[in-house]
């Protein structure tokens, strides 16, 4: 007989619902499920005695909580458990369970909603979990760590369905690593750039063009610009999606991830108005560096909940720390913001909590533990289901019972957050729907974490091995591009002129990632410069020849600055472009992978020359023919935006950022590219 009592905590086995039960009964499991789902949730009471210390006392002493470092290792002991399952399998067999898998599908096919992610809809369900967030259709917001964009699309989204568009006056900021930035490392940034490309204006690269705010400077630029650009200059909102990539780490997510968590809440305390609201993602929370984190935020807001949004992964340890109205005149704060901020310039980071041990009251600790506790459980719980449901192949009616779990659960969602369709003239983006309609999925690691390491201490000849096996599979990926196969070259012959605009910043030292070529391609240089101790981006001959007569080689100097051979090998062949009126152009075997080059290539194509023809067969080309009318005064232009490789380091590209992307010429240099790399890579390996 069934009563209105709750339920016992479900067992790992429990997403199975025995096919001897009723309907009735497994609706109310369900139903049951889907409440626990919804009601991850935590909030710190009795705040009252919580008080800053002196700014003078902080980062001096390095310490562990015992109680949280065993929680630590008991959840590892879990995750340990998954070391020998393939990346690709588990991913695919835990999006089959997640039971809020059907919101994205329906928010995108059925609600027609802009740019919908995992994080689109964590954050939507973080705003409709708290009202108090938005304070009226009139705000400004500041977006940390934000690419791709998705917090904005849903925020935009979630205004729009509660207010008239007359009403809504929304300004928003927001800062990211920045993608367009190439001394960017391609395992924490995300390339995604659908969204940012065609709402550049908003966006925060500060003065040396990184995005990176783990930088006293950028934080003191960004709250310059928050201050300028924001009418009132105030900040109503700040949100912080911040993470890095710990694939290779789990078990230190953590220790990996503490110091953007640091940068993230200096930024967001310097820049919010008073009274303002903050939501930032986090982890684990079981170092010392987190729970004073914790403290500091439980000090300066009214109200702090820690909240695991029924649409996050179940299995992982992210939750998202909502904190409401800020009091920016607690006492000490803005000496501890100093100080934190000097912080982050130190080149080593001491590993010093932020505040003594002494400083943290008991009651705060006792909370905190349960909130580590209460989460840790969820996760172990989430992640022994599915263990216990990869390894037995689910039965009909468990099938069922899933699928029927996932319709209550997206039903649950729209119903709690009201979700409504907005006309397509309020999206953001609305003149550019075509851009951001095709899906962005990218699949970096292979195989499971033991064979991961495996390979890192293998011969030399089993890391080969696996690199040609690996190189393989990319190169199916790449030709299934949409370029046919029996393209070998495509040819430009463009009539508009594109202007100069130069964008300087941070010199790159080393190269590290790069929009014009395929990330994996980007991995697997990494993996190939560890084993042979080169740079396979420049096998070959790479050069510049300039008519019949005068060749420039690419310096392959493996000792030399990368911008400075960028420079001096680009300023040359202008140089002698401008001394000679040479008729042609050809590079051979040259990646082109910087804005910097890219942009110098596309303005000699529409500015200098009527043609451009890239080839990647039979051989591996990019020619320029026929000099315009405008020829010298184009190029005079151009150098002198330069002045001299000395002066040109700084210089990040030198046209319009979006000339260089979402377009023909954009497509056709990038498979080159690959096509290039795919042959370079060949050669190096067959080689060994």
């Amino acid at each position: 007989m069934m009563t209105n009592t709750p339920h016992p905590p479900l067992s790992p086995q429990s997403d199975f619902f025995c096919s001897w039960k009723t309907k009735e009964e497994t609706r109310t499991l369900l139903n049951y499920k889907v409440q626990q789902i919804f009601g991850k949730s935590f909030e710190y009471q009795n705040k009252i005695s919580w008080i800053l210390p002196t700014a003078n006392e902080l980062f001096n002493e390095f310490y562990q909580f015992e109680s949280l470092q065993d929680l630590k290792l008991h959840l590892n002991e879990v995750k340990s458990r998954l070391n020998d399952y393939e990346i690709e399998n588990w991913s695919l067999h835990t999006n089959r369970k997640d039971p809020s898998g059907e919101i994205a599908w329906r928010l995108k096919n059925e609600t027609k909603a802009e740019f919908v992610t995992v994080a689109w809809c964590k954050f939507y369900e973080c705003l409709g979990r708290f009202p108090q967030l938005i304070k009226g259709p009139q705000m400004n917001s500041l977006h940390l760590c934000e690419a791709p964009g998705a917090f904005i699309a849903a925020l935009n989204h979630f205004l729009c369905s509660r207010y008239e568009k007359k009403e809504i006056q929304w300004h928003w900021l927001a800062s990211t690593l920045n993608p367009y930035y190439e001394g960017n490392p391609w395992f924490n940034m995300i390339t995604d750039d659908r969204f940012m490309l065609f709402t550049l204006d908003n966006w925060l690269f500060h003065k040396d063009f990184t995005g990176n705010i783990i930088s006293k400077d950028n934080l003191k630029d960004m709250a310059e610009q928050c201050s300028r650009r924001l009418p009132q200059g105030e900040v109503h909102l700040i949100t912080a999606d911040g993470s890095v990539d710990c694939v290779e780490s789990p078990d230190c997510q953590e220790e990996h991830v503490s110091l953007l968590h640091l940068a993230e809440i200096t930024a967001a305390l310097t820049a919010l108005a008073n009274h303002g609201c903050l939501v930032m993602k986090m982890f684990t929370m079981f170092e010392s560096s987190s729970v004073c984190m914790l403290y500091l935020l439980n000090s300066v807001f009214e109200k702090v909940h820690v909240t695991k949004p029924a649409t996050s992964k179940r299995g992982n340890s992210e939750v998202y720390i909502v904190c409401l109205n800020y009091n920016k005149e607690t006492a000490n704060l803005k000496e501890i913001l100093s100080v934190m901020s000097e912080h982050l310039n130190k080149e080593q980071p001491i590993a010093a909590s932020l505040f003594k041990k002494s400083h943290l009251p008991k009651d705060f600790l006792m909370q905190h533990e349960i909130c580590c506790r209460l989460f840790m459980n969820h996760q172990i719980t989430a992640v022994e289901n599915n263990i216990f449901t990869y390894e037995l192949k689910a039965n009909r009616s468990e099938v069922k019972s899933s699928q029927l779990l996932r319709s209550l659960v997206c039903q649950e969602y729209y119903r709690r957050y009201n979700v409504i369709q907005i006309p397509e003239e309020s999206k953001i983006l609305y003149k550019f729907t075509n851009a951001i309609e095709k899906g962005f999925k990218l699949q970096i690691y292979r195989g499971s974490y033991t064979a991961r390491n495996m390979l890192k201490t293998g011969s030399k000849e089993e890391q080969i091995f696996k690199l040609k096996t690996y190189l393989n599979d990319i190169e199916k990926y790449i030709k299934s591009d949409i370029l046919s196969a029996d393209v070998s070259s495509a040819q430009f012959a463009e009539s508009h002129k594109c202007r100069l605009v130069v964008y300087k910043g941070k010199s790159i030292d080393k190269l590290c990632s790069s929009l014009f070529v395929n990330v994996q391609l980007i991995v697997m240089r990494t993996k190939l410069k560890t084993i042979h101790q080169i740079e396979p981006l420049w096998l070959g001959q790479p050069k510049a020849k300039l008519g019949e007569d005068l060749e420039v080689n690419y310096s392959k100097n493996e000792n030399g600055d990368f911008a400075d051979k960028q420079v001096s090998f680009f300023y040359d062949i202008l140089h002698n472009l401008l001394l000679k009126k040479i008729d042609n152009l050809e590079f051979t075997e040259l990646p082109f992978v910087t804005h910097f080059a890219v942009s110098i290539l596309r303005y000699l194509a529409v500015n200098v020359f009527e043609t451009l023809t890239i080839s990647w067969h039979p051989k591996f080309v990019i020619t320029l023919k026929e000099p315009k009318g405008q020829y010298c005064h184009a190029l005079k232009l151009l150098i002198e935006a330069m002045k001299s490789p000395t002066n040109a380091k700084d210089i990040l590209c030198l046209i319009d950022i979006k000339e260089l992307h979402r377009n023909e010429f954009n497509r056709s240099l990038t498979y080159f590219n690959n096509e290039l790399l795919l042959h370079k890579y060949k050669l190096l390996l067959d080689e060994s």
